[in-house]
Formats: C-alpha cells, sequence, structure tokens
C-alpha cells in the first residue's frame, strides 16, 4: 500500500510539473516547452510502471538545479539568494519524490532507458555552460542583434578574438552589467571617425552591419576623437585620456586592449565613451539567436508581460535559430 502511494505521489509529481512547465511556455517557448514534454514523458513511464522514467525525471531535475547552482557560481553578487534557495529546495523535493517513485516500482529489466536518461541529464547540464543564454534588453546592435532577441552565448575560454568579432562583455564602469558590442580594433590599431564613418589604421572601413539613424549630426560621436565631448563622459578620467593621446586626430589602441563599438553607431555606448577593454572583460562570442520577440511598447516595462505564445504576430519567426 505504502508502494502504491509513493508511486502515486510521484506521477502527481511529474503531471504538476508538466502542467507548470506547459503554463511557462506560454512566456519562453523554447525553453520550457521541451521540459514540460520531458516530464509528460515521465510520468507516462510511471504510469507504465517504468522505473527509469522516475529515475530519469530526478536525474533532469539535478540537472536544472546544477544549472542554477553553476550560474550562481559564475555571478554570485547577481543572485537573489532567497528565492535561488526556495527554487533549489523545491527541485530537490520533486526529484527525491520521483526517485522514491522509481525505487518503488518494478526493477528495470534493460539498461537501455537508463543510457537515454543519463545522456539527456548530462547534455542538459552541459550544453548551458558550452552555450550560455542571454537576452537583449536594448537596440545598441541594431539590425545585428535585436532588442527582445535571445542569443547563446560561447565563453571565449582564454582564446583572442579578432576584429568584426561579436563579444559579450562586462561594462567597465559598473563590471556588474553585460553589453554584446563589436570590436573594431585591437593593440596597435589607429582608429578615428569621419562624419560617423570608421576610419582604421588611415582607411574607410567598409560596414554592412553598421547602421545610422539618428537624425540630427553629433560632433563627439561622429569625428570621434577629434571632438570634445558636449556631455560628461561615464569612465572618470576618459575625456582627459582622450586629449593627451589624441595624436593627428587618430587614437592609437594600447598593447592588448581591444576597442568595441555597437552595431547600431547612433545611439550605444561603447569604446568612444569609456575607452578600452582588456581581455578580462570579455566573456564570450554570441553564436545563435534561439528565439526572438517584439514586445509592444506599453509591456516593455511590466513586471509580467502578456503571454508570447497568445500572440504570435509579436514573435520575430525569421530570427528564430539566426545564427551571428
Amino acid at each position: 500500500m505504502a508502494s502504491s502511494r509513493t508511486v502515486t505521489t510521484g506521477l502527481v509529481t511529474a503531471i504538476v510539473l508538466a502542467v507548470l512547465y506547459l503554463v511557462a511556455s506560454l512566456w519562453t517557448p523554447v525553453t520550457a516547452l521541451p521540459t514540460a514534454i520531458v516530464f509528460l514523458i515521465v510520468a507516462y513511464g510511471i504510469r507504465q510502471r517504468i522505473a527509469w522514467n522516475a529515475y530519469g525525471g530526478a536525474l533532469f531535475l539535478a540537472a536544472l538545479a546544477g544549472i542554477v547552482v553553476a550560474a550562481m557560481a559564475r555571478s554570485p553578487a547577481k543572485v537573489p539568494w532567497g528565492t535561488a534557495a526556495v527554487g533549489l529546495g523545491l527541485l530537490a523535493l520533486c526529484g527525491l519524490l520521483l526517485y522514491l517513485a522509481g525505487r518503488a516500482l518494478p526493477a528495470p529489466q534493460s539498461h537501455r532507458s537508463r543510457g537515454i536518461w543519463i545522456a539527456l541529464a548530462a547534455v542538459v547540464f552541459l550544453l548551458p555552460q558550452i552555450l550560455r543564454p542571454f537576452s537583449i534588453p536594448t537596440g545598441s546592435m541594431a539590425e545585428t542583434i535585436l532588442s527582445g532577441d535571445y542569443v547563446l552565448v560561447r565563453p571565449l575560454l582564454g582564446t583572442t578574438p579578432s576584429r568584426g568579432d561579436l563579444v559579450q562583455m562586462r561594462y567597465p564602469v559598473d563590471r556588474s552589467q553585460i553589453f554584446l558590442k563589436r570590436i573594431v580594433a585591437i593593440g596597435g590599431d589607429r582608429v578615428r571617425f569621419s562624419k560617423g564613418t570608421l576610419i582604421l589604421n588611415g582607411s574607410p572601413v567598409n560596414e554592412p552591419y553598421a547602421s545610422h539613424k539618428a537624425p540630427y549630426p553629433d560632433e563627439f560621436r561622429d569625428n570621434f576623437p577629434a571632438a570634445e565631448s558636449n556631455v560628461t563622459l561615464p569612465r572618470a578620467g576618459w575625456a582627459e585620456w582622450l586629449k593627451q593621446n589624441t595624436t593627428g586626430g587618430e587614437l592609437v589602441v594600447p598593447s592588448g586592449k581591444f576597442f568595441v563599438l555597437g552595431d547600431n553607431r547612433d545611439n550605444s555606448l561603447d569604446s568612444r565613451y569609456w575607452g578600452f577593454l582588456d581581455q578580462s572583460d570579455l566573456l564570450g562570442k554570441p553564436v545563435l539567436v534561439y528565439f526572438s520577440v517584439n514586445l509592444p511598447e506599453a509591456s516593455q516595462n511590466s513586471p509580467l508581460p502578456p503571454p508570447v505564445l497568445l500572440h504570435p504576430s509579436w514573435i520575430r519567426w525569421n530570427r528564430i535559430f539566426k545564427t551571428l
């Protein structure tokens, strides 16, 4: 009797998880919908008295918990510890209930399903370590990357990026903030702008990805670094550094440094305003847009925006799985 109650509890746990993730898929279909399908399979397997479906669900939850812990370890300062503790506690409880259900079911006769579940859990845990998700809140990289895009970022792992590479980076003025920009110059390069055109080492650069949308000119932005800024620059000492190190209207990038720009050249907070990046500021390389949504302006600042799957016209279908 106790064994039957344990199996029933595991079945109910799997069904509840499937329903919760189905509801969550209305907002985040690319990640939540596959997870809901996994727990529907778990529930079906428990109903069919397949022990490794219950064990597999527990392993899957352990992988999800591992993803959360890894993300917390990477950015501990940004972790809402109370919420994270509750979430991890719920994952552990559900995992335990599924594990106990597996223990209460007949011993499996085949090792095939065990291998499938172990492989799935390993992929689920390792994939976010290799390709990390990142959402785009601003349009500084338009039209290459749009506000509302969800991208996968590959960690650099010690490799040095080149000119033209897109990079994920820490904002040097506030390293808790993460931006995406494009490297346009490296150590030793001479940089200047002429009427908004990038001049690198004395030659204009053909940049089909760069966009210019401002209806008005800006002397500092468009003719950097020859013109003085008419606004206070966010990095202390950068304006004075420019005065002392601009020669012949050009700026030489110091050895080991990187000069980055947003592709939306007229609306981007980038190296023109706060200076160079170190290798340690560079985190990864964006490789793929896995989802994209264009929320109405009225919903953009809402604590809980409307579910996008109920508004398919908001989804930029042509950008899903777009490589970068």
